[in-house]
């Protein structure tokens, strides 16, 4: 299956930025179920494109000029495969991916919820442990932000894709598993599901298994993977710093359509 993806994201400044800094992660990379036929990374200034720690396509963006509006234009066409179960990936050590991170610490509550609903570390424990947990956490935009940690959510009974990766991720290596934060795309006909995706992969027997909470979707059939790292932070689309601006607005759209 051809994917068409179209990733736009404004953000508009209260006063004017006197200078900026954009780390990028928004370049997909060939694997064993996606190639990339095309792709675009259209944004104004000065960039550098290398690869991060993970192996992530990186680009700088740099704006050394007063602006108080930065559009970013990611867009281009991959093709999915649906017939890969998993991924093999031998480029990082497996114990970069077995311990916490700020946003991925687990409390007892947690514990006590893995013990509850995993019960073995095969993929069909993880798969039914990954439904238990949508029903503990239903999807529900707009109830957290970028920084919710995972017990943060957890608590709070309710969250998105970030939210439901961050758990299933400090639940799973807090019982030794190897697992990874995977940001990208996925493709549904649903329009409600218009947005960037996150989920989490773990190591079984060499291979990456995809376990995607938000959707129950246990393959990755439907999903661009664009980069990935231990959390929200490593694999992020956009992160910056800025000089002045005052408050800001980020809208974003992402199109994902069969061609």
């Amino acid at each position: 299956m051809k994917l068409l993806v179209n990733h736009q994201t404004i953000y508009r400044y209260e006063q004017p930025v006197r200078r900026s800094v954009q780390y990028l992660r928004m370049t997909p990379r060939s694997w064993a179920h996606q190639k990339v036929l095309n792709w675009q990374l259209s944004v104004p200034g000065k960039t550098l494109e290398q690869k991060d720690g993970f192996g992530n396509i990186w680009t700088s963006l740099y704006m050394d000029q007063p602006h108080q509006d930065l559009f970013l234009l990611a867009q281009g066409e991959i093709e999915i495969s649906d017939r890969v179960d998993a991924v093999v990936d031998h480029r990082l050590m497996p114990e970069m991916f077995m311990h916490p991170t700020d946003m991925t610490q687990v409390d007892e509550s947690m514990r006590d919820f893995t013990a509850q609903y995993l019960k073995s570390d095969d993929r069909s424990s993880l798969i039914a442990f990954s439904e238990a947990l949508i029903e503990r956490m239903p999807y529900t935009p707009g109830s957290t932000v970028v920084t919710t940690t995972a017990s943060e959510a957890f608590a709070l009974g309710r969250g998105v894709c970030q939210d439901h990766t961050h758990v299933f991720l400090a639940c799973v290596r807090d019982r030794g598993l190897v697992a990874r934060y995977v940001s990208g795309y996925l493709y549904t006909p649903i329009s409600s599901h218009m947005s960037s995706h996150a989920w989490p992969e773990v190591l079984i027997q060499g291979h990456w298994y995809c376990f995607d909470v938000s959707n129950q979707i246990f393959t990755p059939s439907q999903h661009v993977t664009v980069a990935i790292g231990r959390d929200y932070l490593d694999a992020a689309p956009a992160r910056g710093m800025r000089q002045g601006g005052g408050n800001e607005s980020l809208n974003a759209l992402v199109q994902v359509t069969a061609n």
